[in-house]
C-alpha cells in the first residue's frame, strides 16, 4: 500500500492519534478528548477512521501490548508512527495474516484495546453531539 502526499498528510495526525491507544499507559479523559479531537480535524468518517485503526494502526503498534515487556508509555512522535506504519503496510504479509481469516484477526487485534474503543467512541459521539463544536 502506497500513500501519496494528500493521502499523508491526513494520515499521519489519524495514526499519531489513534497509536496512543496501544500505549502501556491508562489513557485518562483528557487523552480520549485529544484522540477525539485529532479524529474530528480529519474530516474521515467513523468507518474510515475504524478502517485505517484496524488495517494500518493496530497491526504496526499491538506488539507494544502483547510482546514488549517493556511497553512504551509516553506515545510516539508523529515521524516515529509515520515511520512503523508505512513499514507495516509496504511488507508482506505475515504468515498468520496469510493463514488466519481477516475477521479473526479484526477480533484479536481489537480484545486487547476494548475499553479505550469503547471510551474513544463515547468520546466520538460526544463530539457530534456538542452544541458547541470548539468544546471537543
Amino acid at each position: 500500500m502506497r500513500f501519496n502526499e494528500a493521502e499523508l498528510a491526513i494520515r499521519i495526525p489519524v495514526w499519531h492519534a489513534l497509536s496512543e491507544l496501544f500505549t502501556g499507559r491508562e489513557l485518562q479523559d483528557y487523552d480520549y478528548r485529544w484522540i477525539a479531537q485529532a479524529l474530528k480535524k480529519s474530516a474521515l468518517s467513523r468507518k474510515e477512521i475504524f478502517t485505517i485503526l484496524d488495517e494500518e494502526v493496530a497491526p504496526a503498534f499491538q506488539g507494544n501490548l502483547l510482546y514488549n515487556p517493556t511497553p512504551v508509555m509516553d506515545g510516539w512522535t508523529e515521524e516515529d508512527v509515520k515511520r512503523l506504519i508505512i513499514e507495516y503496510v509496504s511488507m508482506k504479509s505475515t504468515i498468520i495474516e496469510r493463514v488466519v481469516p481477516a475477521s479473526l484477526l479484526l477480533k484479536l487485534r481489537r480484545k486487547h484495546i476494548r475499553d479505550e474503543l469503547n471510551r474513544l467512541t463515547a468520546e466520538l459521539d460526544k463530539c457530534t453531539q456538542e452544541i458547541n463544536p470548539k468544546a471537543c
